[in-house]
């Protein structure tokens, strides 16, 4: 497993969104889905209870690098989840 290290962009918006670095952590290691984003980013899913979680990550040879993290519904982005 690689190192996963938080931007403090991301650390911001966790906080203001109530994201915990738990949360963030077992989406982007358990993902349901992972798709690819924009500028070569990519997008780790999972269903928390009643969010959906996206984490937006870059991947690095030796670390991952979060770089955003927020809640969704899971018919937004999951079609008919469930």
């Amino acid at each position: 497993m690689k190192n996963i290290v938080f931007h403090p962009y991301a650390l911001y918006k966790m906080n203001m969104r109530n994201l915990s670095r738990s949360t963030v952590l077992e989406t982007v290691t358990h993902p349901y889905s992972v798709i690819d984003g924009k500028y070569g980013r990519r997008i780790a899913q999972k269903v928390h209870g009643d969010p959906l979680v996206r984490v937006v990550f870059e991947e690095y040879e030796d670390h991952l690098l979060i770089v955003t993290a927020y809640p969704s519904k899971p018919e937004r982005y999951l079609g008919e989840y469930k």
